[in-house]
C-alpha cells in the first residue's frame, strides 16, 4: 500500500503490470490461477500444469491484491464487523453501522437485515476515498480486522 500512516505516497505506488513484469523477467512463466469472480486477490504461480500450483523450490502460491491499480471494489462481496460490534462495508470507508446497538435494542430480523443493505448499497465504486486519507480518522487494522 503506497502509504504511511495517514500520508499517501505516490513515489511508493508499485502498479500490478510493473510487479508482472519485474517477476516474469527472472521467472517467465510465471502464470495466474484461477480465480472467481469475487476474490480481491489475483493469484499466481510460476506454472499453472506443475503440481500444487507452486514455483520451482518454494510452497505455496503469490496473491496480489491489486486494489490500488486494478480496482475490483465493484465486484468484492467482502463485509467485516469489528470486535466492538460495528458493520465495516469496505477497509477503507470511514461510516460503520453498529450492529451491536441495533441487537442490544432488540431490533427485529428484518430491520437488521435492512441496516446491512443499506451499508452495501453506499459502498464506493473504488477505495472508499483513499485519495482523502490525510482528511480520514485514523482507523489501525487491528481494529478493523484486515
Amino acid at each position: 500500500m503506497p502509504f504511511s500512516g495517514k500520508k499517501w505516497n505516490d513515489g511508493k505506488m508499485v502498479s500490478f503490470s510493473e510487479m508482472l513484469q519485474i517477476i516474469r523477467k527472472q521467472w517467465p512463466n510465471f502464470d495466474p490461477l484461477p480465480n472467481g469472480p469475487n476474490d480481491t486477490s489475483k493469484l499466481f504461480s510460476y506454472n499453472f500444469f506443475l503440481p500444487a500450483y507452486h514455483v520451482p523450490g518454494f510452497k505455496g502460491c503469490v496473491g496480489f491484491i491489486t486494489s490500488m491499480s486494478e480496482h475490483f471494489c465493484g465486484t468484492c462481496n467482502r463485509l467485516r464487523i469489528t470486535a466492538d460490534g460495528n458493520l465495516e462495508v469496505c477497509l477503507f470507508g470511514n461510516s460503520e453501522i453498529s450492529l451491536r446497538d441495533a441487537i442490544r435494542s432488540k431490533c427485529s430480523e428484518d430491520v437488521l437485515l435492512a441496516m446491512i443493505g443499506a451499508g452495501v448499497s453506499r459502498k464506493k465504486k473504488q477505495h472508499a476515498g483513499m485519495r482523502n486519507l490525510s482528511k480520514m480518522k485514523n482507523w489501525p487494522m487491528i481494529l478493523v480486522g484486515g
